[in-house]
């Protein structure tokens, strides 16, 4: 809108860059349209495939935004002083630009096609992983509403995408982080609980070692177990039992705590006298 009209839009961005995948079964599509624009006119992905991503791609690094384009007001949302949120499921191609944009959720169709033309001219630095970039979903909700008098504010710089969930992160529902994740201050255990031997390993007089592959969180607990190896089955349990306990300070990068995976070995080892013949 110009700044010479008695009401002013602001289009509010915030920017949940909500990478879809595992993610997107959390999400609820209220409205399924899609409007078809004339590619000539949006900033399609040259090298766009014939099969779009995953809902869900995992990464090492999220895409983050380049440049912001407001959408034009409707004219007749604005003549019947209507306002609403538009959220856009954006495909980001690997290089960095919009291939598509659909309607995830509407409060109003009449915003609908201006969200999509202005989500389809905005630019990214790509998702990577393992140092190449991939193309990704990305969940974006752009807010129609109105003001009286004076210039609205402008939207502000461009905003890196933060995790899916906002609110409180569930790694064990969640995809957890990729095996490797850098950091600059690693993990530190303040409480570790020791396994307790399994009776029936103890009878049989069997020793061992078991590996877990341990996600810690942000908050330090214990989030995830997978077994990475194991010398004997009947000791795997204990060892997850035990693991789970555990409490650490969670891993650091640039000033802030962040989920990472650990190994953590667990030695069952019986005393002299009752390891004569250990069985495996």
């Amino acid at each position: 809108m110009k700044c010479g009209h008695e009401r002013m839009l602001m289009l509010s961005l915030m920017l949940p860059l909500a990478v879809l995948a595992q993610q997107s079964p959390d999400i609820s599509v209220a409205v399924r349209d899609e409007v078809k624009l004339d590619s000539a006119m949006l900033n399609q992905d040259p090298k766009k495939t014939k099969e779009p991503p995953a809902d869900y791609v995992q990464y090492d690094q999220p895409p983050e935004v380049i440049q912001q384009f407001q959408p034009d007001y409707p004219s007749e949302a604005l003549s019947k002083k209507l306002e609403g949120n538009v959220w856009l499921k954006l495909w980001i191609g690997e290089t960095g630009t919009v291939v598509e944009a659909k309607v995830q959720k509407s409060d109003a169709e009449i915003f609908n096609k201006s969200a999509i033309e202005a989500g389809m001219r905005w630019t990214f630095k790509p998702a990577v992983v393992n140092g190449k970039p991939i193309a990704v979903w990305v969940s974006v909700p752009f807010k129609f509403k109105l003001y009286e008098g004076k210039e609205a504010p402008s939207i502000g710089p461009g905003v890196k995408a933060p995790e899916m969930k906002p609110k409180i992160r569930n790694l064990r529902e969640e995809m957890p982080p990729a095996d490797y994740v850098p950091y600059e201050k690693p993990p530190e255990a303040i409480k570790q609980v020791p396994a307790k031997y399994p009776p029936a390993a103890k009878k049989d007089n069997v020793q061992g070692t078991v590996w877990l592959k341990t996600l810690v969180d942000e908050e330090g607990r214990v989030a995830k177990v997978e077994i990475q190896k194991s010398e004997a089955e009947v000791l795997n349990q204990a060892a997850v039992d035990a693991v789970h306990q555990w409490v650490f300070k969670p891993a650091i990068m640039k000033g802030k705590p962040i989920a990472v995976w650990v190994s953590i070995p667990f030695r069952f080892v019986l005393d002299d006298d009752k390891a004569k013949s250990p069985k495996k």
